[in-house]
């Protein structure tokens, strides 16, 4: 790559990550190209070198977050056996990237819960590709926890619902409350796991 190449590719990353910062604070909706060309010191001619619309950003960066999670899930389904093991790996795994990737894990989550507010047809299209996409594959890996008599018969894509509300707006909190510390990561996620399979009674 030469110094040209390397410019173009700093200028890029750098108008990502102003755009990150105000969509994760104000949301797609409520976020100015301007406010992204102020943030990242560049001009807006400079920002339409690289991108056609503020939509056409705030999808580069949703795409790239899903598929840093994808990529995720693959590895812990690589080394995991049973649910229970891929639940605790997946949970400490996506704390760990809330806490390391804040801006990230905020926008993915507003954009989860408030799809209409981006106004995108295109961006909802992603989110419910993905989303379709997890839930076939989390039915599937928890259908041979049921044949391996490891979790009951139960309908599964009401539990991966309530599991993705309750999980995510729970990590949320850890998040913004200032409790998400490193060292008590696996921690949070032990809890979260003997809840889901255990529940809270005597």
């Amino acid at each position: 790559m030469n110094r040209r190449e390397r410019e173009k590719l700093f200028r890029k990353h750098e108008i990502i990550k102003a755009a990150l910062q105000i969509f994760a604070q104000k949301g797609y909706k409520a976020t100015t190209l301007d406010e992204i060309a102020e943030k990242s010191e560049f001009g807006k001619g400079t920002i339409y070198n690289y991108f056609s619309s503020k939509e056409e950003i705030y999808t580069e960066i949703i795409t790239s977050v899903i598929e840093q999670h994808q990529i995720i899930i693959r590895k812990i389904d690589e080394k995991t056996v049973t649910l229970h093991d891929f639940v605790e790996e997946l949970l400490a795994s996506l704390i760990r990237f809330s806490r390391e990737n804040k801006e990230s894990f905020l926008l993915l989550l507003f954009t989860e819960i408030h799809q209409s507010f981006t106004a995108s047809t295109e961006i909802s299209r992603i989110m419910d590709n993905n989303k379709q996409k997890m839930t076939e594959f989390f039915v599937q890996k928890a259908s041979k926890a049921i044949e391996n008599k490891e979790i009951r018969d139960v309908d599964l894509e009401r539990v991966i619902r309530l599991f993705r509300g309750l999980g995510f707006n729970y990590i949320y909190d850890l998040l913004v409350s200032g409790k998400l510390k490193e060292e008590f990561i696996q921690e949070e996620a032990k809890f979260i796991t003997d809840i889901l399979f255990n529940g809270i009674k005597y």
